[in-house]
């Protein structure tokens, strides 16, 4: 790929503008602040001709088409697109600040409750792209800009792809590395490649850590920054609340098991954000954290001309307190009852564990067993579960509900789940009760496995595969304890479970059935799986030993 530097010179005509300075260079293009007809500033980038992901016209009318769709003031406008001299070019919205990388290399670390802010208003941008049917891919700190007046936008939507989009304008396999800022990549467009929705929430938790501890939480770049994200977790920095938990709950690794969306991500920090105020009401209120763009050394990509502020800094009146209210996050989709009585009780602004709390399990496998459950025995059963139920679990039950009001993206206590389990069973399984659990597990793994997860258990459709990425699938459906598969041999594999602290003996006996029917549904024929061990027979561990017909 060659690109020319400079592409244009001050004073080039591009299309009805005029070219006035450079603002920064990147590997497929350089950007410039221009002038229109009546003088008003614009950004205009020209990318190279022959630059990768479908070469330059494709990039910029794949970028023109992204902003075309998205209406929303976190997120720029583009103007018009064109060529010069072969040079394919885009102009959009001028916005006048500083960008975010810049903004803390200057000032450092933002306080938590300014990360919470500036978070909630990056999480909503990116929730109007997804919205529009369109999936960012690289959101990092060179690509936000921060406005004097408190605005955040979206500047760079390069590498933006409409969902709707032919598979054919995908990046090739050999090109996949050069998608994204490596800090940023979740770690499924790292190993397969692929990015959606939730591989921008991954981006947007990178940049919350970079917001309140001033550096990426897996590294700068490079491969050992590649190594750290699919391996490590990220090391919360002290002091920040529930701010922490929301990031571990952007950075897990199974794309599957975070916040669901950006709008959810959005509504989080909010929350977090209000909790943190009404505590701080009355004292000494927010100090403004967005300043005025100042003069540095570096160029800013988007910032405006340095001009000296006159104005003192100043802090903003304090908020008015508000109700109270309890914090809504940890855990904001763990607990069972809706009531405002069975909430549990504020965790400290200290409190450095992931959401939601350890010792949870999700509730895709649930709902899809209590829909089989409820189609094959029936109201009266279901009244049944209501009347042995305890008073928590029956605060989680909704009878007007096929599933019992139990959610498929929500984390339960293993404890209420066990509990669960155990009275379906007394009820559904008078006598053969390996027999009841086989034809649940299969009903679950059918509906797992052909539904949403499908692309998850494509991740163990090979021996080498399941030994590889284990880890991931159970992490998927339960929040701890450590699953490590070994094959030793065709047709054979033992899968150890260790560090399962919140372990139920239904939910365990019921493991290995569940492993047994997810495999054979994506091609382990013949497959037979037996618990050989187990912690609640004072064994150390849970062992599943399986064979089938390799």
């Amino acid at each position: 790929m060659t690109l020319p530097s400079p592409l244009f010179v001050p004073g080039t005509s591009v299309g009805p503008y005029i070219v006035e300075r450079r603002l920064t260079q990147g590997s497929v293009g350089v950007v410039y602040v221009a002038r229109d007809g009546q003088g008003a500033p614009v950004v205009l980038k020209a990318v190279a001709a022959n630059a990768p992901n479908g070469g330059g016209r494709a990039r910029v009318a794949r970028e023109a088409r992204a902003l075309a769709s998205i209406a929303h003031p976190g997120v720029v406008r583009a103007l018009s697109t064109g060529e010069h001299l072969g040079t394919p070019w885009i102009a959009k919205e001028y916005v006048a600040g500083v960008d975010l990388k810049h903004l803390l290399a200057d000032r450092g670390p933002m306080r938590a409750d300014s990360a919470l802010r500036h978070g909630t208003l990056l999480a909503e941008a990116v929730a109007a792209v997804h919205k529009a049917g369109v999936v960012h891919r690289d959101i990092h700190p060179s690509g936000i800009v921060v406005t004097a007046e408190g605005r955040i936008a979206l500047v760079d939507l390069g590498l933006a792809k409409r969902k709707l989009e032919p598979r054919e304008s995908d990046v090739p396999t050999v090109d996949r590395e050069a998608l994204g800022a490596p800090a940023y990549l979740s770690p499924e467009q790292i190993e397969h490649g692929l990015a959606d929705e939730r591989s921008d929430i991954w981006a947007l938790g990178c940049v919350l850590y970079e917001m309140m501890a001033g550096t990426p939480p897996f590294g700068r770049g490079g491969a050992a920054t590649t190594a750290s994200i699919l391996r490590d977790e990220p090391s919360i920095p002290a002091g920040v609340g529930s701010a922490g938990d929301i990031v571990s709950a952007c950075l897990r690794k199974s794309s599957f098991a975070r916040v669901s969306s950006a709008r959810e991500l959005a509504s989080l920090l909010r929350a977090a954000l209000e909790s943190a105020h009404d505590g701080q009401a009355g004292s000494e209120g927010f100090a403004r954290v967005l300043p005025i763009a100042r003069e540095s050394s570096r160029p800013f990509a988007h910032s405006s001309p340095p001009t000296p502020d006159p104005r003192p800094s100043a802090p903003a009146p304090a908020r008015a307190p508000g109700p109270s209210r309890p914090p809504s996050v940890p855990p904001p989709r763990a607990r069972l009852a809706s009531t405002p009585s069975s909430r549990p009780p504020p965790r400290s602004s200290n409190s450095m564990r992931a959401a939601p709390p350890q010792g949870r399990v999700k509730g895709a496998a649930v709902r899809a067993a209590f829909v089989w459950f409820s189609s094959t025995y029936g109201d009266a059963a279901c009244a049944q579960v209501l009347q042995l139920a305890s008073p928590e679990l029956q605060s989680l039950l909704r009878p007007s509900d096929r599933a019992h009001g139990v959610m498929a993206s929500t984390w339960y206590e293993t404890a209420l789940i066990g509990e669960l389990v155990e009275i379906v069973e007394r009820i559904a399984a008078s006598d053969d009760v390996d027999e009841y659990r086989a034809r649940l597990a299969a009903a679950v793994a059918k509906d797992n496995v052909d539904g949403v997860y499908r692309s998850l258990f494509r991740l163990i459709a090979t021996p080498s595969l399941l030994e590889a990425n284990a880890q991931r699938v159970w992490g998927t459906y339960c929040n701890e304890g450590a699953f490590v598969v070994r094959v030793p041999r065709p047709g054979a594999f033992e899968a150890r479970l260790r560090g399962w602290s919140a372990h139920h003996a239904a939910l365990c006996a019921l493991v290995s059935h569940l492993i047994e029917h997810f495999l054979r549904t994506i091609g382990y024929n013949g497959l037979v799986v037996e618990r050989t061990q187990c912690v609640s027979n004072e064994d150390g561990q849970c062992v599943f030993e399986g064979t089938w017909l390799a």
